[in-house]
């Protein structure tokens, strides 16, 4: 499983573990009906948008989430106000994600990749990767990480289709544009809390425009993600090229590095060892496990000691939030916690394993177990 797909696993689970970022708004249709498009088979439109070119255009996404998770100290994706993303092939793609008090930027280019934050002032760069599979470098068109919807999406397309029933169900219009609705849903023998993941693919060009995923028993999405408007045509050439600001504090990447963080933005303690995560399972019933780091559930790799003073005022650690919001469980696996969400489950073991999906407990349980 590529890094990425293990991340938007996490992402649709929504756990306590800090990996539960994948959360941009859905775009609410525009204003009269929806359009009237020539007639696509579900085949059709999977293999068309599976396989066409990223076009280059300027995006802009709003941010939202209805995971039902507490509050979680120190893991802010849940806490965008806007981004902005800009792509334009082989010339690289721009993603820039607002905040309350600063911005993150992330510029991809043929050199490698330039991750920047406002508040900490502190520019990374992750040289390019050596070339493979024909001699394409770096990630994919269209995959800046989670805040693009439009990688989101063709990653769960391809993740899902062998595993579900896929039909077209109308037209929408999204960011005043003109979009087929495919719907991808899992197939009776899959374990899962999830009832649908709707896509809506831009009509003419096939890029996602946006993505809702939808629980089992509630009509409303528990996770969508989308363009609020999209601009398509070439993009400045200066767009997706990066200095430093004067003062800034510059650290050199490892591009191995950089390949496990598959570009996502500050994804929150945890996400980072979704790479060395082992996936049970497949499809819809795919079920990450995993070690945390030593010292993550005192509240940092490495964390011995009780907390200093006035460290609990900030906020419940990560073993306060699972007690908090936690079921205590037992089992052949030993002890620990369980977290249900609208969106699937996690079980965190007493000596740091972990395991998360989208799916019910017994589910996650037994794949523990299996690990």
């Amino acid at each position: 499983m590529k890094p990425r797909t293990k991340a938007l696993t996490a992402a649709v689970t929504g756990t306590a573990l800090g990996i539960s970022g994948l959360a941009l708004l859905a775009v609410p249709a525009g204003a009269g009906d929806d359009p009237e498009l020539p007639e696509i088979s579900p085949e059709e439109l999977v293999e068309s948008t599976l396989t066409a070119e990223p076009p280059a255009f300027a995006g802009t996404v709003g941010v939202d989430e209805r995971i039902g998770l507490p509050e979680i100290p120190g893991s802010n994706l849940m806490n965008l106000d806007s981004a902005r993303v800009w792509h334009d092939g082989d010339a690289g793609s721009r993603l820039a994600v607002e905040r309350e008090s600063a911005e993150q930027t992330i510029v991809h280019n043929s050199d490698g990749v330039w991750m920047y934050d406002s508040q900490e002032n502190t520019a990374t760069r992750y040289p390019a990767p050596e070339k493979t599979h024909g001699g394409e470098q770096g990630p994919p068109p269209g995959q800046m990480g989670a805040d693009d919807p439009a990688g989101a999406s063709t990653e769960i397309i391809d993740a899902l289709r062998e595993s579900s029933t896929i039909t077209v169900d109308g037209t929408a219009r999204v960011a005043d544009r003109s979009a087929y609705e495919l719907i991808l849903t899992p197939k009776p023998e899959e374990r899962t809390v999830l009832r649908e993941v709707k896509i809506a693919v831009d009509a003419e060009t096939r890029l996602p425009l946006r993505f809702e995923v939808l629980p089992a028993g509630s009509p409303e999405p528990v996770l969508s993600a989308g363009f609020t408007g999209i601009d398509f045509g070439e993009q400045p050439s200066d767009l997706f090229s990066f200095t430093p600001p004067d003062g800034a504090r510059v650290v050199e990447g490892d591009a191995g590095e950089h390949a496990q963080r598959d570009d996502l933005p500050d994804p929150g303690a945890g996400l980072e060892n979704l790479a060395d995560a082992s996936p049970v399972g497949d499809g819809w019933d795919t079920v990450l496990t995993g070690t945390l780091p030593e010292g993550a559930l005192s509240g940092g790799a490495g964390a011995e000691g009780p907390p200093e003073r006035g460290q609990e005022q900030a906020g419940p650690g990560p073993q306060g939030l699972l007690e908090r919001s936690g079921e205590r469980v037992s089992g052949d696996f030993g002890s620990g916690y369980v977290i249900t969400t609208r969106a699937g489950t996690a079980l965190v073991t007493d000596d740091g394993r972990f395991a998360v999906g989208a799916v019910p407990q017994q589910v996650v349980t037994e794949a523990l177990e299996e690990s």
